[in-house]
């Protein structure tokens, strides 16, 4: 938390605890640091990141317990768990999709690679879009939001 004053940050908009510890007791501890930090004022939002709906359940066990906003899950259009969104929305956590165009193949399974590209490209023709826009439009009306990387400017 010193590490604040370095470059004159006063708060962070959210803090993301990446992959959940490997016990409950841990995955407490690791929240419990977070709402400190919150409470502190130094965080104005906590959010998660690859939690199943059991670990969520952890986090959230108690009332008083700060919710995470976000969950932020491998999820695209040839890879995701069809009850994932809701199991997350029934704790009111949001889903972000993280990797939601697949590295480019729609999916994170090599093998479904072609099948994923040319369904979501066929979709995108008959609109006027490319495959890549279907696929990212097919997370937003599921109820996810996305963040997306790129490493060219193509």
């Amino acid at each position: 938390m010193e590490a604040f004053g370095t470059g004159g940050i006063t708060h962070l908009d959210m803090i993301m605890l990446d992959y959940p510890g490997p016990s409950d007791a841990c995955i407490r501890g690791q929240w419990r640091a977070f709402e400190e930090m919150q409470s502190a004022g130094l965080v104005r939002s906590l959010a998660v990141s690859n939690f199943r709906p059991a670990q969520l359940d952890v986090v959230c066990a108690t009332k008083k317990a700060a919710r995470p906003v976000v969950n932020q899950l491998p999820l695209c259009v040839g890879y995701h768990d069809s009850g994932v969104i809701a199991a997350n929305a029934r704790r009111g956590v949001h889903v972000q999709a993280w990797s939601p165009l697949g590295n480019g193949r729609l999916t994170r399974l090599s093998r479904d690679a072609a099948d994923a590209k040319e369904l979501c490209s066929e979709i995108g023709r008959r609109h006027g879009k490319t495959g890549f826009q279907v696929a990212l439009r097919w997370l937003t009306q599921a109820g996810a939001s996305f963040t997306v990387e790129a490493s060219s400017a193509e």
